[in-house]
């Protein structure tokens, strides 16, 4: 078989994987974690919730729920197996992608589905992409040119 495709076919099954992980044991637990108090006042009174909000959920909500394991896991199979680092990432990042869009457009909550729902996903998709892609050409066994 083709290393490519290999790698696309590794990059899927990890991404699976690593996303039904953290989606049902892990992110729970990051979205427990509170904003403190005096930074939710500071943003009511100069109108930022929303990139607040934003922020939070992307550094840590996300980045330590599902970002710093699939960092891990995709650093650690790209640099044990003889993956192309590109094609792993590709791979990993296609399944999330796909399997996010799935959750949130599945049929019993597709009525409530809305702009915002997508906005709401971004820092997921920022968080996973940075993550898996950095870590892949980090772990990758290519010398850097």
């Amino acid at each position: 078989m083709n290393a490519k495709i290999k790698s696309i076919l590794a990059g899927a099954v990890l991404g699976a994987v690593i996303y039904h992980v953290a989606a049902f044991f892990i992110l729970g637990y990051t979205a427990a974690i509170v904003l403190p108090d005096s930074i939710a006042n500071w943003a009511a009174e100069n109108s930022a919730h929303f990139p607040v909000m934003f922020m939070w959920d992307l550094l840590v909500i996300q980045l330590l729920g599902i970002g710093i394991l699939s960092a891990l896991a995709t650093y650690l199979m790209s640099r044990t197996k003889s993956f192309d680092w590109l094609y792993l990432a590709i791979g990993f990042v296609s399944v999330d992608i796909i399997l996010s869009l799935a959750s949130l457009l599945a049929l019993p909550t597709l009525k409530y589905v809305s702009v915002a729902n997508f906005i709401g996903w971004s820092p997921h998709f920022i968080v996973v992409f940075l993550c898996v892609f950095i870590a892949a050409r980090l772990g990758s066994k290519k010398p850097t040119v």
